[in-house]
């Protein structure tokens, strides 16, 4: 198995981290959890904005970059998911389940799902209700290679600059918009949550590190690192003891899911971002150092690289296979819900990486033949958001 040039081992480490943090959350181990959407937001920014920049440099024409973008990424992305949306059209056929996803297909197939939250009438679904981020990824992907190709990287960097500032801005106004219309606290939260406009920050965040040369630049990013990780903690702990949630600080860290007091809305995401981008901008640096070299070595970890490789499809069927396959035999309660979780994680493992094995891989394989000519090769993974 050839690995390719652009690998990175670590950022695999990132995907075992984000997807694990996601798992946990939707198993009500840590309300913190949710953050690991975050991290998949940022790093999709910084793998995307690197291969269309390096794209951009190309003498090629506009129509055959943005071609060669899309398939490679309808490639990764689509046969997975539509094969998984199928699947549960025949299901939803004989058995009536999950209620309501007939009404909800259309939203679902176009990768529209996200603004259907909105919606008095929207509905929770552990089959399909988490692929809200995944539609706030691909409406990224239709616009976003438009602005690295049509933009001077002058002209980028401005733009950088100004999603930066609005995004918190866009936030807090979204938010004071739906509290007058009568949303409540938590529908005001998972609204904006839901919204792909307010993570339009995470993926620029991810774009400065290509766009303004970071990695080469910035000559000691442990002192970016150990900024983030205090800013993170710092923030998370002023807020859990100012503000009372209600949740225990393991579980919670300061970032419990659904709160809008003192404005967790808008500066939960910055927060994030500014740390996923340091922990991004260490793992990639040119420059070595003791505590950039102990943390490569925690993310490149075989089981956690492992993990991370199949990360895509963990992401697609854990929900599904926690509330269907692992709840159905065995009740969750607070005194098991921690050893059961430990069994859930390789339960998904193995599913996911039958999937990436028998279905996604005979994909990937395509990528050089639809848009080189070339010859595909089998790979270890790819320079994108999941593998």
């Amino acid at each position: 198995m050839q690995t390719q040039p652009n690998y990175i081992k670590s950022l695999d480490g990132v995907r075992a981290i984000a997807i694990l943090l996601v798992m946990a959350f939707h198993f009500g181990i840590i309300r913190f959890g949710w953050m690991g959407v975050q991290l998949f937001f940022v790093l999709s920014g910084f793998l995307i904005s690197s291969i269309l920049l390096k794209e951009k440099e190309k003498p090629s024409p506009l129509t055959g970059r943005l071609k060669k973008f899309w398939i490679r990424r309808s490639l990764r992305i689509f046969p997975l998911y539509y094969i998984y949306l199928t699947v549960f059209v025949v299901i939803c056929l004989f058995t009536a389940f999950p209620p309501g996803y007939f009404r909800d297909l259309p939203y679902l197939y176009s990768y529209t799902f996200n603004l259907t939250r909105i919606a008095n009438s929207w509905h929770e679904s552990p089959v399909y209700t988490h692929f809200w981020s995944l539609c706030v990824e691909e409406q990224f992907y239709l616009f976003f290679p438009f602005i690295i190709f049509l933009l001077s990287r002058r002209s980028l960097r401005g733009l950088l600059v100004a999603v930066l500032i609005a995004g918190p801005l866009f936030r807090w106004s979204f938010g004071n918009y739906l509290a007058q219309n009568g949303k409540t606290s938590f529908e005001v939260f998972d609204v904006i949550y839901w919204f792909p406009l307010s993570h339009l920050d995470a993926f620029f965040t991810g774009t400065a590190i290509p766009l303004l040369g970071l990695k080469d630049r910035i000559k000691r990013p442990q002192w970016l690192f150990a900024f983030g990780c205090i800013l993170a903690f710092g923030a998370g702990m002023a807020n859990y003891f100012f503000e009372s949630h209600g949740h225990s600080l393991p579980t919670s860290m300061g970032y419990n899911f659904g709160d809008v007091n003192s404005y967790q809305h808008v500066w939960y995401y910055t927060v994030l971002n500014l740390f996923t981008v340091s922990l991004l901008l260490l793992l990639v640096s040119s420059y070595s150092s003791m505590p950039g070299n102990f943390v490569k070595k925690i993310m490149e970890n075989n089981v956690l690289v492992a993990i991370g490789k199949v990360s895509y499809g963990m992401y697609i069927l854990h929900w599904v296979i926690q509330t269907q396959l692992v709840e159905r035999w065995i009740t969750v309660s607070e005194s098991n819900k921690y050893w059961l979780f430990l069994i859930d994680i390789p339960v998904v493992y193995v599913f996911a990486l039958l999937s990436f094995n028998f279905i996604e891989q005979r994909f990937i394989q395509l990528k050089d033949k639809l848009t080189t000519g070339n010859t595909p090769v089998k790979k270890a993974t790819t320079l994108s958001t999941k593998n």
